[in-house]
């Protein structure tokens, strides 16, 4: 494993702080993407902006440390994709509301170490 100058560790940690002060903003946008998709039409373009959000959430998460949010994003990523291909029913609609819960907690229990 790499090891980071006292220099380079803070500079890594002020990243991640930033990174993490962004996060409810970005889980406020997911989140209105899935209320839409709640409320009911334009359903496939709503599921496109959900898999371009989450997909970005999954990967910048997990680059800045937060793990925990990367798989739950992830998780909604794989079910945002099944979604696209087989359409949105009512219990694709639990199960979204339960990944979206997951993602939360995730983003709850984060934190600067």
């Amino acid at each position: 494993m790499a090891r980071f100058t006292e220099a380079q560790q803070a500079q890594l940690d002020a990243l991640r702080l930033s990174y993490r002060a962004e996060l409810p903003a970005k889980l406020g946008l997911i989140g209105g993407v899935v209320d839409s998709l709640d409320a009911g039409g334009g359903e496939k373009a709503h599921l496109e902006e959900l898999c371009d959000l989450i997909h970005k959430l999954a990967g910048s998460a997990a680059i800045y440390g937060f793990g925990a949010i990367s798989r739950a994003a992830g998780d909604i990523e794989t079910w945002a994709l099944q979604a696209l291909d087989g359409g949105l029913s009512d219990h694709g609609r639990r199960q979204l509301s339960a990944l979206m819960r997951a993602l939360r907690e995730a983003f709850s229990a984060s934190e600067i170490r």
